[in-house]
Order: C-alpha cells, then structure tokens, then sequence
C-alpha cells in the first residue's frame, strides 16, 4: 500500500476508472480542504459530506452514504475518496468495502491522527453501542496520499492527538525515533514531512509483514487497550477525550505494567511517563470513571479465553504481545494514572 506525497498518481487513477468518483468529507474538511483537493487534481468531484466528530462513526453514517451512492447510481467501478481525519478514514473506508461488495477508496488524510495511523493499514470500521472500532473489515485503500500543508487548518489539540501516535510508533521501533520526537516536539515536529513519513513507514512496515493482525502487526494496538475503554467511558459519561489524549493515557499504563510485568528500566519509564503527563494531563472525570473503563476493556476486540491480552515493551523497541493481565492490574494501573 503506497503512501505518496505528490497527486498526480491519484490523478492518473481517476483518469484510468470508468466509474463515478465521489469526495467523502465532514463538515469542518468541506470547509477548509475541499476546494484545495479539488484545486490540487484539477477536478471537481462530487463531494458527500458527513457531521463532524468521533460521535458520527456509526452505523447510521454508514448508511446515509450508502444510500446517497445508491441515489447517484455508483455501481461497482466508482470511487470513493476520503478527504479527512480517522473518522472519515474509517467510515469511508467500511463503506467503500461493504457497499456492492467493495468498491476501491483512496485515503487523503487531513490531520496528523489520520496520516500516521488512521488513513493506513486498511484497518477501517465504525463504534457499536460506544464500543470502539467494534464492526469493520480489513481493506487497503488503492492509495494513501500525504499532504502536510493541510495540517496548517488544525489546533494545536489536534497536532498533539496524533503526535500521541507517533510517540506510539518511536516506543516500538527504538530510542533512536523516540528521542528524535521528544527533542523535536517543542519545534514542531508536527510539521516535519520527513518525522512524519518516518513515523508513517515504521506502521507500514509492520503492516506489511502482518496485514492480517494474526501476529506481528497486534504491536500496534500499544496504549489502546486502556485508551480505547478511556474513550468508551468518556462518551458513555458526556466528557470528552480526543483519541490520542487517550492513547497517551492508556501508553502511560502500558509503561506502568511493563515495568511490574517485563522488567522494563524503571528510570526510563519514568521519563517517558513524565514527558508523556507534561503534554498530556490526565483530566479530573476520570477519577470518578474507574467502573466504566474497567467494564471497556472485558470488552476489548484483542481479548481471548477470557483473558486481558495487552500489549507491552521489555524496553523501547522491544514490544511483546498477547501480555496477560488482570483486572486487578489494570485496577491499580488506573489509580496510579
């Protein structure tokens, strides 16, 4: 699965497909990519837009593109593009998959969350009953098209929402891309085409060995166990995490057990943890979250034989999978965040 940095592959594409081409936006990438995409090919495509936030990944948005790609008669050689962030990713890509029994969809990410992680691997799906990600298929996109200049219409929130994934990726691949983060981050590292494609290639060379996630490629899932039930305890509670301040948490817990389970360095832990807490406090609702987290992560996709399967690190670079913890570790992980 290639990720490019230019158009004119997309272009050729475009050029090459006999059937109808449509833009899959939400309202804030309407507003302030869709016309510069349409600029950047030189075509207006028709544009489908969704409402914004982490709240419309359901099946209820499923099913108002597929109706609107049924109205516009778009059989089984059209084209979905998905100008946007992960939720957009995500549910064009379920839809691309599903719709007709799968049609092809090109991945343009909007944000820095959807370009290091979301927009590639061919992971893509929609929450259930506040269960995230919990109804998907695995289905790479013919393309993934990397544009930073539109990073340039983000908050600074939402910078930092994907630098938690690129933290993610330098703790699994080794201390060389880790300290390259930490050092840069005060530097906007944000913006950096080459940080960024580095952080991009350690995914899709995970990926590309395992794109099934039979073994290998459960890496990945570092810091979302916690995270993911932190999100789903968030919104079954009214407040509001964004994806990556989650991750960050749920990686802070993942340090913390590597410690106490695989014996990872103490005193390196504790300076992640502490660079980690620095850009990512811990909001004060979680406090009073406990139940519902724990009730999230008994749910959690990676379990099996009824057992908590965690992903850990023996030391940076070195992660290891299917980790069994308890109920009671998480318990008193929790309390210490």
């Amino acid at each position: 699965m290639p990720a490019i940095v230019e158009f004119y592959d997309l272009v050729s594409l475009l050029q090459n497909s006999s059937g109808k081409h449509f833009v899959l936006c939400d309202e804030n990438t309407y507003k302030d990519c869709y016309k510069t995409f349409c600029k950047l090919i030189g075509l207006n495509i028709q544009s489908i837009v969704i409402k914004e936030g982490e709240s419309q990944k359901k099946l209820d948005t499923c099913e108002y593109v597929w109706q609107t790609l049924l109205d516009e008669q778009a059989g089984r050689d059209a084209l979905l593009i998905n100008l946007g962030g992960g939720v957009v990713s995500d549910i064009g890509g379920f839809v691309a998959a599903t719709y007709k029994r799968g049609i092809k969809y090109v991945n343009v990410p909007t944000s820095l969350l959807a370009m290091v992680d979301a927009a590639t691997g061919g992971k893509t799906g929609v929450n259930f009953r506040g269960l995230k990600n919990i109804i998907g298929v695995i289905q790479p996109p013919e393309l993934v098209i990397i544009h930073t200049p539109f990073l340039k219409t983000l908050p600074n929130q939402h910078l930092k929402n994907g630098f938690a994934e690129m933290l993610k990726h330098a703790l699994l691949e080794g201390s060389e891309e880790l300290h390259l983060l930490i050092d840069n981050v005060d530097t906007h590292a944000f913006y950096n085409d080459d940080i960024i494609l580095k952080s991009l290639a350690i995914k899709e060379a995970i990926v590309a060995q395992d794109p099934n996630e039979i073994g290998l490629r459960k890496i990945l899932n570092l810091g979302h166990t916690i995270g993911h039930a932190i999100e789903f305890a968030a919104q079954k509670n009214a407040n509001n995490i964004l994806h990556g301040e989650a991750v960050a948490l749920g990686l802070i817990a993942a340090l913390k057990l590597s410690v106490t389970k695989l014996n990872f360095n103490q005193n390196e832990a504790d300076i992640i943890i502490d660079f980690i807490r620095k850009h990512y406090p811990t909001p004060t609702w979680i406090k009073l979250s406990h139940k519902a987290i724990l009730n999230a992560v008994l749910q959690d996709k990676k379990n099996n034989d009824q057992q908590i399967k965690m992903v850990l690190l023996k030391a940076i670079g070195q992660p290891v999978y299917d980790v069994s913890c308890t109920l009671q570790e998480i318990e008193n992980v929790l309390l210490e965040i």
